[in-house]
């Protein structure tokens, strides 16, 4: 595995250009539930890229993995959900389906989420100190939730009605 340093400089740039990516799709599209999720996710590749930036720091003044807490790093990966859905409540109901470009969108979060897993998956098995161990465990699961909020609201987005029903399992009337 390359220098920590390295890893955690590559994670800073590919947080940083996701962040760019998801306001670029925000800005584009005028499906509320797109926008929410776009604008939110944002937000978190901010958060990640800060708590990066300040374990890179870490890294390289020599002092070692600090605590996530330490840095202020946030494990609340549901917190993101809420809020996407808290300001797109009044848009779900007539978003309507996706359109090329919007799934273009989404499929490029979706491949981009999938490929943090497996960043941080593999920076976390080669990890030795159990905090630098605590800090890529919660990036894997903020990155596997982002990967499932995109999958889901395309889903959404592409069939609503498949979606109710995934979701909610069968219903029997009789």
């Amino acid at each position: 595995m390359d220098d920590v340093r390295d890893i955690l400089k590559l994670a800073v740039d590919k947080e940083r250009f996701r962040k760019a990516a998801y306001l670029d799709a925000a800005e584009k599209t005028t499906n509320a539930l797109a926008k929410a999720t776009f604008a939110s996710l944002a937000a978190e590749e901010d958060k990640h890229e800060r708590y990066l930036t300040a374990y890179y720091e870490k890294q390289m003044a020599n002092e070692g993995w600090p605590a996530p807490d330490a840095l202020g790093v946030e494990d609340d990966i549901m917190a993101t959900v809420r809020e996407i859905f808290k300001h797109a409540t009044a848009g779900i109901a007539t978003a309507g389906a996706a359109d090329g470009e919007l799934t273009e969108a989404y499929t490029a979060g979706i491949a981009a989420e999938a490929e943090s897993v497996e960043y941080y998956s593999d920076a976390l098995a080669h990890a030795a100190d159990p905090n630098a161990k605590a800090f890529f465990e919660i990036l894997v699961r903020a990155e596997k939730m982002h990967l499932k909020l995109l999958s889901e609201t395309l889903e959404y987005l592409d069939d609503s009605s498949r979606w109710y029903l995934d979701e909610e399992g069968w219903i029997v009337e009789g």
